[in-house]
């Protein structure tokens, strides 16, 4: 009876069907690519830009940036003024400027970039929001 066990074990250890090979070289390890999300205008139009790889992982501060050249000469343009910082802290964003000044495009691009319900402040005096991004 041990022989009969005996033969069945040695055949499985013996013939699992995978032949040997050369060593096979693989190319390179995949890299992690990052997006980030930020909202322009195209012909007026709000317009959400993936950035491949960007610079920051704070989608307010590359929106404040503005578009890359690439984006311009493809024709997207923002209307969050130029040098403007923010500040997050959970659902309100202080904003470096009047937020009663900014364009209604401006708080829309704003509010998608953040993707989230936002409350946008300046200096803690002047408050617009909350505010939800109204492309869907």
């Amino acid at each position: 009876m041990r022989r009969l066990l005996l033969v069945p074990v040695l055949l499985l250890l013996t013939s699992c069907g995978v032949r040997p090979s050369e060593v096979i070289l693989g190319g390179p390890a995949p890299t992690a690519t990052t997006t980030a999300t930020v909202y322009l205008l195209h012909g007026g139009e709000l317009t959400p830009v993936v950035r491949p790889n960007p610079s920051s992982t704070d989608v307010l501060a590359l929106l404040a940036a503005g578009p890359t050249t690439a984006e311009r000469e493809r024709g997207f343009t923002t209307e969050v003024p130029p040098g403007t910082t923010f500040e997050a802290s959970g659902s309100t964003v202080a904003v470096s400027v009047d937020v009663t000044a900014l364009s209604p495009a401006a708080v829309d691009q704003i509010a998608c970039t953040a993707a989230a319900p936002i409350t946008l402040v300046n200096g803690g005096h002047t408050s617009l929001g909350p505010r939800t991004c109204p492309v869907g």
